[in-house]
């Protein structure tokens, strides 16, 4: 097995990816640690991957019961693989279906998504890393609304997206009467341009509140403030 597809070994549980486009990255840890809610008793995953979200969100919070989803036949099967695998005694539900085409008796306390957000020029021979990169196959619009359908009255959505996006991630929420409560900057390096941006919503109107989170530090590490955020998960703090 090359280096990239070796499974990716956190404190608690390991990840395979090798049967899925989009390997364990930054982004997908990051907003399954940063998300928060006080008493999730229901959480939904909005497109799975190798289920990396849901792992993370299975070790927080180990009486919820966790939902996900994923339209990808192969990483779906990922995803399954991973979390029969777990070490957790809950496990976690999965469904092979789009956002677009799923409907619940329930609504959910707590829903993440890390989605596609490329646009078509990025177009490869892959479909599978076209279905898992590019928007067209979930539309911005399409999984605001989907997910504030699912929302309970008290619940949270947090989405992580492209911080050239954000002007539109505003814009759209607001067509839909989506609140954004708070909207963090990542950053990489403090001197470096943000590339992502993390998105709180609830259905209930609220007072945006903008923060800031640098990931790393002057050198090549990280920082302290992202060192203390992912010291449960990752093996390397």
């Amino acid at each position: 097995m090359d280096k990239k597809n070796k499974p990716f070994q956190f404190k608690k549980f390991s990840i395979e990816h090798d049967k899925c486009a989009m390997k364990v990255g930054f982004d997908g840890a990051l907003l399954a640690v940063w998300a928060h809610h006080k008493n999730p008793r229901e959480i939904l995953d909005i497109g799975s991957g190798s289920g990396l979200i849901s792992l993370i969100l299975r070790q927080r919070f180990e009486h919820a019961n966790i939902l996900a989803i994923e339209p990808n036949k192969n990483a779906f099967i990922q995803s399954e693989i991973n979390f029969k695998n777990s070490p957790f005694e809950k496990k976690i539900s999965l469904l092979l279906t789009p956002l677009q085409s799923f409907s619940c008796e329930h609504k959910f306390d707590l829903i993440l998504s890390n989605p596609p957000f490329f646009s078509e020029d990025t177009d490869s021979s892959n479909k599978d890393r076209n279905e898992a990169r590019q928007e067209k196959h979930l539309p911005l619009k399409q999984l605001l609304g989907n997910a504030k359908k699912l929302l309970n009255n008290e619940g949270k959505f947090f989405l992580i997206y492209p911080t050239w996006e954000a002007g539109r991630v505003v814009l759209e929420a607001s067509n839909l009467n989506l609140h954004i409560c708070t909207q963090t900057t990542i950053f990489s390096k403090k001197e470096k341009p943000s590339k992502r941006t993390i998105f709180e919503f609830q259905s209930e109107p609220c007072n945006t509140i903008y923060k800031e989170f640098i990931s790393g530090n002057q050198d090549v590490g990280y920082s302290k403030s992202y060192s203390e955020l992912m010291k449960e998960f990752y093996t390397i703090f």
